[in-house]
């Protein structure tokens, strides 16, 4: 249930798919639509996993399907939506890579090509990051700033479930006990750092509480003796719902001042 009301959030919110027309989103809906694509990819490979593993299928099937396709339409948007050069570039190279990526990720999840799967998933997250990189020095305000940043918190609450998937599975890769705790780590660093700069409203001083409570509590998961994979699913999608929401209101700055 709580994956499905992610995708109706995915597919219905973030500022991101409305009636408006995409040709009159502000520059921070765009850069939002930017940051999410980021989180799309790691969702895929979340959600390969997760089927592989037996871990709630049905609801994986539902959501990495749902989110092959929001990719796919983000990524017409932004092409068309792209001001300059480096970013049509910067395009152009996600295009490549996610065409080996989706072949790979879409198809029926087979533990021995799972590294394979999570490489792409590395080399699409790189690749997008710089999209987004490159939109917020375009925009070059603090809002922007704050969307990639909070984005990529977002980003990390797949991120970590992604690893946490593949060695629930028993996937053989020598970096994944490495890139879960860095994982772990860098969103502790990332709402350090949104807590210490002054929220420019109190509806997003609020989020961050909330957001960093849950945090908390979802940790107790990766401490456990035993795998609790379920746990884990649920709370990852409930994470990303909070931080999906702050990144949204971030992007309703529309004056750019944080």
């Amino acid at each position: 249930m709580l994956i499905k009301k992610s995708l109706r959030a995915l597919l219905l919110g973030c500022s991101l798919l409305s009636a408006t027309c995409w040709a009159d989103m502000a520059p921070l809906e765009i850069m939002n639509m930017a940051g999410l694509q980021r989180s799309l990819g790691q969702i895929v490979a979340k959600d390969y996993l997760m089927i592989g593993a037996g871990v709630k299928v049905d609801e994986a099937t539902e959501q990495r399907n749902a989110s092959l396709a929001l990719f796919e339409d983000h990524h017409a948007q932004l092409k068309a939506a792209a001001p300059n050069d480096a970013i049509r570039v910067a395009l152009k190279e996600v295009e490549r890579t996610w065409a080996d990526y989706r072949a790979l990720a879409a198809g029926t999840p087979d533990k021995s090509q799972a590294p394979v799967v999570l490489a792409k998933a590395e080399e699409l997250v790189r690749q997008t990051q710089q999209v987004t990189d490159l939109f917020e020095q375009h925009n070059g305000d603090a809002a922007s700033h704050s969307i990639n940043r909070s984005g990529w918190n977002r980003v990390l609450t797949q991120r970590t479930a992604m690893f946490y998937m593949a060695r629930a599975w028993g996937v053989q890769d020598p970096d994944l006990e490495k890139e879960f705790v860095a994982s772990v780590e860098e969103f502790g660093v990332i709402m350090n750092e949104l807590q210490a700069a002054d929220a420019p409203n109190a509806e997003i001083a609020e989020a961050l509480r909330k957001t960093d409570a849950r945090w908390k509590f979802a940790s107790k998961a990766f401490t456990s003796k035993q795998f609790v994979p379920t746990i884990v699913a649920v709370n990852a999608e409930s994470m990303f719902r909070q931080l999906n929401e702050m990144t949204r209101l971030y992007a309703g700055l529309h004056d750019n001042r944080l």
